[in-house]
């Protein structure tokens, strides 16, 4: 067995309960990013983390803690209107106490910032007409990664002073 067959983090369980509640916020199928083109028919949403695994108190081991992503959601929709309320909606629910708390208490992560919902622009699509708006949400979440190696906390017999500038 090698020390590398561990995963440090499962991503797909660390956002499965956020995407439940983006499924439950919305009422319409959630993606992911590169299942666009597998999507039937808008109105659907999707995700695709911009970055992930950001140590928030700079961890210098980096192998366990609380660490940080950015998450791209997207609505696309047939009309305008529908595109806009679904999106404007999924962001005010997110920002919500309730839903923060929910996703803190059964989910494990902290929802801590979502930018302004802006129009975005997608090209080769197989619809025709596509009205497609999306912000991006700052999640926070801990993990817990054991390193193989033993960590030395302490060493017997030995002092460590330093020495005080002249």
């Amino acid at each position: 067995m090698s020390p590398f067959d561990h995963k440090t983090v499962d991503f797909e369980q660390t956002l499965t309960p956020l995407i439940k509640m983006i499924g439950q916020i919305t009422d319409i199928k959630v993606v992911p990013n590169e299942q666009i083109k597998k999507a039937t028919k808008p109105p659907f949403v999707t995700y695709y983390p911009l970055t992930f695994d950001d140590p928030v108190f700079g961890d210098a081991t980096a192998n366990d803690g609380q660490f940080e992503a950015v998450i791209s959601l997207d609505v696309f929709a047939d009309t305008l209107s529908v595109g806009m309320q679904k999106c404007g909606d999924l962001r005010s629910y997110l920002l919500d106490r309730y839903t923060r708390q929910l996703l803190k208490r059964d989910g494990h992560i902290a929802i801590r910032s979502a930018s302004v919902p802006q129009t975005r622009s997608i090209t080769d699509l197989p619809f025709s007409t596509v009205h497609h708006h999306g912000f991006d949400l700052t999640i926070q979440y801990f993990r817990k990664y054991q390193s193989p190696i033993d960590t030395i906390t302490s060493v017997g017999g030995f002092s460590y002073t330093t020495k005080e500038d002249e």
